[in-house]
């Protein structure tokens, strides 16, 4: 057992991506193996990495300060790498630096990086303690995979999700084709999917893009009228790391809060 809160740097080797992929693990105070923890993963925005989570917006002193007053449960946050990609299944070529429209990412996060966690800590290995969310870029990922992956998943956050309401021949850069769309967009997900059984948190800044305002709100009309569990939030602020940083702790009550 160790007293103290603490963050590991970890790679993890990916058939998917055919390369090494950086990770950061915050571990609770007091973690112990005979103990199984819930297991938040924190997905960064475009040009964000493994880091991004702790240089931006200070998770793990706030999850410890969260957990020490007896706030949220203990719970452990892992914070991927998994470069520009949006976390889709874009192409079976492996990588390249820009991470998108290359790579299965999707098979890397979810058939790949989660086994290994749950593998490697003492997790609580299903659903109900699993959650994932992220900013921009991030939070498009988090609710894609949320909402195609309910088996993985019970809550779901989209910080400032990077959704569109454009035609698909404007997000080629995006959706290959109308096909990946269907199966990738969180709003058309909702459309068609059953998303009765998870917890949503949506948010923007009042001075975010206007995609990222009207797309939002329009998923949350979506969930809502489907009767799912979502709230929204929006609050003084930006599509940047001040804005994220502020709701941070807001962000950490939903998913693990006492």
């Amino acid at each position: 057992m160790d007293s103290d809160a603490h963050v590991e740097s970890i790679n993890i080797t990916s058939a998917a991506l055919e390369r090494k992929m950086k990770a950061r693990v915050f571990l609770p105070p007091g973690y112990s193996a005979s103990v199984h923890y819930p297991v938040l993963y924190l997905l960064h925005g475009k040009g964000g990495n493994e880091k991004t989570w702790n240089k931006d917006m200070d998770v793990s002193d706030k999850a410890e300060s969260l957990i020490e007053a007896q706030l949220i449960s203990p719970l452990i946050i892992v914070m991927p790498d998994y470069d520009n990609s949006y976390g889709t299944n874009y192409s079976d070529q492996p990588y390249t630096k820009s991470g998108r429209q290359y790579g299965r990412y999707e098979d890397y996060l979810t058939k790949e990086m989660i086994p290994y966690i749950d593998e490697h800590y003492s997790t609580i290995a299903s659903s109900g303690g699993r959650f994932i969310g992220g900013v921009s870029m991030g939070g498009f990922t988090a609710l894609f995979l949320a909402f195609t992956h309910q088996d993985l998943f019970s809550k779901a956050g989209g910080h400032s999700p990077a959704m569109y309401l454009d035609g698909t021949e404007q997000l080629k850069w995006l959706y290959r084709d109308e096909e990946m769309r269907q199966r990738t967009d969180p709003l058309m997900l909702a459309d068609t999917l059953d998303l009765s059984k998870l917890s949503v948190y949506l948010d923007y800044g009042d001075h975010d893009m206007e995609h990222v305002i009207d797309s939002t709100n329009a998923l949350y009309d979506k969930l809502k009228t489907a009767g799912v569990d979502v709230r929204l939030h929006t609050s003084p602020g930006g599509h940047d790391k001040h804005y994220w940083k502020a709701n941070t702790e807001d962000y950490l009550l939903f998913y693990a809060g006492l």
